[in-house]
């Protein structure tokens, strides 16, 4: 859509913001994001920076694709680069049409909405391709199903992720990043163990600007999302191993 369609939205949506926030407040965030976004740009050739995962520092990913500098895309395609890496030449599946905006890393695709070339549409909660793969991700994109669809099933997302599990190898990964706080059924669901990780890690957003930490995941939950700037303020990142085959 043009931007000039989308303004009369935009306006609306600072408007309601307004009248629950505080003008002044609203204001503050509006600025602070454009000069971030001036300040971070990729063509003023400044450093991105790096955030710690398990130890090592790794270097934001800056990108002029969504502004990646100034939200969680800048660590969620950072860590994805580096578990495509550690699957060079594995069969990969993603669940959202996202990396392909960022890196030139051919693989399978599923996506309900967004078209595009070898992108299939197909509803990830009724998966069923007839192979198997030893990589699934999804980068920001379970929260989504069963909440912004025409109807909304809280128990949907575990159904997903129920199809990505019987998607995969003996000994393959399931790897998602979860943005706290946008889907709160899903937060408890994840959190309560309902629906099963092999392990899960966070990192969390500093409040006014886009540097990020690895915290204790007790840290992460609760935090809330930031619906003004669409921008996560915590994200969980889950690991799911599939069983080896037994002899």
């Amino acid at each position: 859509m043009p931007p000039l369609r989308r303004l009369p939205a935009v306006l609306a949506r600072l408007a309601a913001f307004a009248r629950e926030r505080g003008v002044a407040t609203v204001l503050a965030s509006g600025l602070r994001w454009g000069w971030q976004w001036l300040r971070g740009h990729p063509r003023t050739g400044g450093s991105s920076g790096s955030f710690q995962w398990e130890g090592a520092a790794l270097p934001y990913f800056v990108h002029p694709y969504h502004y990646t500098w100034l939200n969680e895309r800048a660590v969620e395609v950072a860590l994805a680069r580096e578990i495509l890496a550690r699957h060079a030449g594995a069969d990969v599946l993603e669940v959202g049409n996202v990396l392909s905006h960022y890196v030139s890393d051919p693989h399978s695709i599923v996506d309900k909405y967004e078209q595009a070339p070898g992108v299939l549409n197909l509803d990830v909660a009724d998966l069923d391709l007839q192979r198997e793969f030893d990589l699934v991700l999804a980068i920001s994109t379970l929260e989504h199903v069963g909440l912004d669809e025409d109807v909304v099933d809280p128990a949907k997302p575990a159904r997903a992720i129920r199809r990505l599990k019987a998607h995969l190898k003996p000994g393959g990964m399931l790897w998602v990043t979860h943005p706290v706080g946008y889907n709160c059924d899903l937060d408890d669901q994840i959190r309560s163990g309902e629906i099963e990780f092999t392990r899960l890690r966070a990192l969390k957003r500093e409040p006014t600007h886009n540097t990020w930490r690895e915290v204790p995941l007790d840290q992460a939950w609760g935090t809330p999302y930031d619906r003004l700037l669409y921008t996560a303020h915590a994200l969980v990142v889950g690991e799911y191993l599939a069983p080896q085959n037994q002899c």
